[in-house]
């Protein structure tokens, strides 16, 4: 990996998207519209082709089946020109994949069968050469669709050593306090920042208070994402001062939600690596996630920076 190189640590799907009219109850049988599609997906891959379209150099570590599926997630990161060394086909496992269904509006539902992506940090020998890179990484950054005890001894070897630790709280789950003391910035959504606090959000004004609630965690910037509302960035200065910051999101035509919150993440991470200031770094992850709704699929959606920047004025 390249020295500065911003080090994902996640999982890689195969998505297979089906467009409907509407969802399925249980016991009923839908007709799709349109043919069955295959993207290259998986937040952690959907993260790092985000941040590499975005301007960042990134090194991905996960793992991926012995099947064709894994060779056609490889072959996406490494268009990206993403560092896939750190990648490791399963002997025993399938290659995750995710059952999306696309409705007309753009919103989804998802099923994951997560296959190798279970077996990350499993395997003491690739977690060894994982910690083996991390020295060298600007930042360090994950999610929950690996186990839980690899996202913990990660994140602990990662703040021992000064790496900051981006931290995207999805799926949501319950993270022990100790861990989340040791996330520089935790990203996440209404749902799951209402998960995590045991508070409900939903508005503006309620995700300031769950903000300030789990920065009391110890986490020094904590961003909660409010889909067609923007996003909330609340943040501690070096001086110790709190500091508020909302981003309105612009208004688009909706084709596809689905990798929205991982472009997001990516744009954030890229921006606050080059140094951006927290305002103009909420800023550019907001745009590139209303960009990223307007077009199908995961991965093959994902916007480019030049993109992102022309949004500004548009």
């Amino acid at each position: 990996m390249a020295q500065g190189a911003i080090l994902v640590v996640g999982s890689l799907n195969m998505d297979q998207v089906v467009r409907v009219t509407r969802m399925p109850v249980v016991g009923e049988t839908l007709l799709g519209a349109g043919s069955l599609k295959l993207v290259p997906g998986g937040k952690g891959a959907n993260q790092a082709v985000a941040m590499a379209r975005l301007g960042g150099q990134v090194a991905m570590a996960g793992r991926v089946g012995r099947d064709p599926f894994g060779e056609r997630l490889l072959d996406a990161l490494e268009t990206e020109r993403i560092d896939a060394s750190l990648i490791v086909a399963d002997q025993d496992e399938a290659s995750g994949v995710a059952f999306i269904f696309l409705s007309p509006d753009g919103d989804n539902s998802i099923i994951v069968a997560a296959g190798a992506n279970m077996q990350v940090g499993e395997d003491e020998e690739q977690f060894a050469r994982i910690l083996a890179v991390l020295r060298q990484a600007s930042a360090l950054v994950l999610q929950l669709e690996i186990p839980i005890e690899t996202v913990k001894r990660l994140t602990k070897a990662a703040a021992e050593i000064g790496i900051p630790v981006i931290l995207n709280l999805a799926p949501a789950q319950s993270l022990p306090r100790a861990t989340l003391s040791e996330v520089s910035v935790l990203i996440l959504n209404e749902t799951e920042a209402s998960i995590l606090s045991g508070q409900r959000v939903e508005s503006v004004e309620d995700a300031r208070i769950v903000a300030a609630v789990l920065q009391g965690y110890g986490i020094k910037t904590v961003v909660i994402t409010l889909g067609a509302h923007g996003a909330l960035l609340v943040t501690i200065d070096d001086a110790g001062k709190m500091h508020n910051i909302y981003q309105a999101a612009p208004r688009v035509s909706v084709v596809d939600t689905t990798a929205a919150g991982d472009c997001f993440v990516g744009a954030l991470t890229v921006a606050l690596t080059e140094g951006q200031p927290p305002e103009d770094a909420l800023r550019f992850a907001v745009h590139a996630s209303a960009l990223k709704v307007t077009k199908f699929g995961a991965q093959s959606g994902l916007p480019m920076r030049e993109e992102v920047l022309a949004s500004y004025h548009s």
